[in-house]
């Protein structure tokens, strides 16, 4: 990252700040036939994530653009959930183009959040973008139907056998921000734990995000350590085990604190998009949910949350007709754990689809 040019920009009409950096001699690599790649980070995360992948990016010829989306890093953190509205993130993310002079050629590249930042970005300016690569997040499109958190763990469980979005019930709890920020430890142990299941069946595959995330009560009680995680620390990841990483997390978020990031789970749950996501439900035969561009998709065999084969709901309906799909064996935070693997799927992708000509 230290090669990489901070930039801010106040974007209208609410004067946020983003942040984010440019990729070196960025204005001088910029060109009509050649993509502009943007990536967006997720959950609890900043631009710092794609950092381990960022070496594989200096000599290619491909400008990059890294944010730090809305809520974490050097950007603006609201508090009102209906601030962090993906239009209107969209919006921001175009004025950031139009401030570079980036040309109608850009590709989204989204991890977790992000990748719904990305999706969003697609679907409000597809002009703009020639491709668009997710990572962790299938395409979720839009719908006019609310999100009900308590049936929407209901259907899962009946379909995954785990309730998905059960972790919402804390993110969403009012008292989130002030536990997290006050065992940020634990948090950061939340994310990056190791637990290869102890049934023969799953023949020790790590089940801890399963476990912390989608089991009632769970991520509570381990953060505060009471209930069954009383006397209780899970092992860490080998990534996660660098004592910089940590310390970088816990000096980030107790500075940043936690109340803005919440937005996006507090967002969906009280649906403040509804109106915007049934705006694009209007067009006839599906025309406006569809991604017309080439998509790469990379999922984890570790992430029990954004299940890897969530992709074929949008698959069936027709919705991503040029649709590459990765599986890693790695967990969420695969940027972390796999960074040169992840990279490497976007090369050859990039490769393949927007070749250049030097």
């Amino acid at each position: 990252m230290d090669r990489l040019e901070h930039k801010t920009l106040a974007t209208s009409p609410h004067n946020f700040t983003y942040s984010y950096y440019l990729s070196p001699d960025f204005h001088s690599r910029i060109n009509p036939s050649i993509p502009t790649l943007v990536f967006a980070h997720g959950y609890p995360d900043d631009a710092y994530m794609w950092a381990g992948a960022v070496p594989h990016f200096l000599e290619l010829p491909y400008p990059f653009i890294i944010l730090d989306i809305l809520g974490f890093g050097g950007s603006s953190k609201p508090t009102d959930p209906s601030e962090y509205n993906y239009r209107k993130q969209g919006s921001s993310i175009a004025q950031i183009m139009d401030h570079e002079k980036v040309p109608d050629n850009v590709i989204p590249v989204g991890h977790d959040w992000g990748s719904a930042i990305c999706q969003r970005f697609y679907l409000y300016h597809r002009h703009r973008c020639v491709g668009l690569c997710l990572v962790s997040g299938a395409y979720q499109p839009p719908t006019e139907e609310p999100f009900i958190l308590p049936e929407a763990n209901k259907v899962t469980a009946q379909r995954f056998g785990y309730p998905q979005w059960e972790y919402f019930n804390f993110f969403t709890a009012p008292d989130a921000p002030q536990l997290m920020e006050a065992n940020l430890g634990r948090f950061y142990e939340c994310n990056h734990g190791l637990f290869p299941s102890p049934n023969p069946e799953e023949k020790g595959r790590d089940i801890w995000m399963r476990e912390i995330f989608c089991t009632p009560n769970a991520m509570r009680e381990y953060i505060t350590s009471t209930g069954k995680y009383k006397d209780y620390t899970v092992p860490l990841k080998p990534y996660a085990r660098d004592p910089e990483l940590k310390k970088r997390f816990i000096e980030r978020l107790s500075r940043d604190g936690s109340e803005g990031p919440v937005c996006y789970y507090t967002s969906l749950t009280r649906n403040t998009m509804r109106e915007d996501e049934g705006a694009l439900c209007k067009a006839p035969n599906d025309a406006d949910k569809k991604i017309d561009v080439p998509v790469l998709y990379v999922g984890q065999t570790g992430d029990w949350v954004c299940r890897t084969d969530l992709m074929s709901d949008v698959k069936e309906a027709g919705l991503v007709p040029d649709l590459e799909e990765k599986v890693v064996e790695a967990g969420h935070w695969v940027l972390y754990e796999k960074p040169g693997e992840i990279a490497g799927l976007l090369i050859d992708w990039l490769a393949r689809n927007f070749p250049v000509k030097l």
